[in-house]
């Protein structure tokens, strides 16, 4: 029965990156990996904390006195931003068992979700910009830009962000391999195809939204 964990570990293909001999990547300093687990630990509560209040007080309560359609952007943010702490959290469980556990679906899903809320991330953080420098720059059609235009914008960009883990889907599915240099799952992008498509994807979903920024 095939089985894409077995190739994974096994696998000779010749990859662009490789870190997955522990003894040569991982981390053997104890102070260090401790820093990096409470680091982590950190993170995770602050990311939650922060974005769990967003979501409630600005659904339930209404809270933030700001223009609806800015609020509705950092309404998806937050989502984004909870979905990059799942990721985190896998980061923390092997940090924290000095290994790989976290099973063959749970890594797959790690790098499909965390190139996807990346370049999710990019976008909103464009489009929240954006959307503040027209409500500046045009006072008097501020009204023009309503909550549920901003929601369609979100929509947009969840959508087109699903372009980067399609890709690594259609391309080469199995190219994941787990990194003891980050201790989490990556992609390897060893296909030739990538060096085509890595420009290309990167251009329009990381580098058109900072030069927004």
């Amino acid at each position: 029965k095939y089985d894409p964990w077995i190739t994974l570990k096994t696998s000779h293909r010749p990859m662009n990156v490789s870190f997955t001999n522990y003894t040569e990547y991982g981390i053997h300093n104890q102070a260090v990996r401790y820093c990096w687990i409470s680091y982590y630990i950190f993170i995770i509560l602050s990311s939650f904390l922060g974005d769990t209040t967003i979501l409630v007080a600005s659904t339930k309560y209404n809270a933030f006195k700001l223009h609806k359609a800015i609020v509705a952007v950092m309404q998806h943010m937050a989502v984004c931003d909870l979905l990059n702490s799942f990721n985190i959290c896998l980061y923390l469980v092997t940090l924290i068992s000095e290994r790989n556990n976290v099973g063959s679906f749970l890594c797959y899903l790690q790098v499909y979700s965390r190139n996807f809320s990346y370049a999710a991330s990019f976008c909103f953080t464009a489009a929240l910009t954006s959307i503040k420098l027209l409500i500046v720059q045009y006072p008097l059609h501020s009204h023009l830009w309503t909550k549920s235009k901003s929601h369609i914008v979100c929509g947009i960009i969840w959508i087109c962000s699903l372009a980067i883990p399609i890709a690594l889907l259609v391309i080469d599915k199995h190219d994941v391999q787990f990194n003891y240099l980050m201790y989490t799952c990556s992609y390897g992008f060893s296909a030739d195809a990538w060096k085509i498509w890595v420009p290309v994807l990167s251009t329009f979903l990381t580098v058109v939204p900072n030069i927004v920024v």
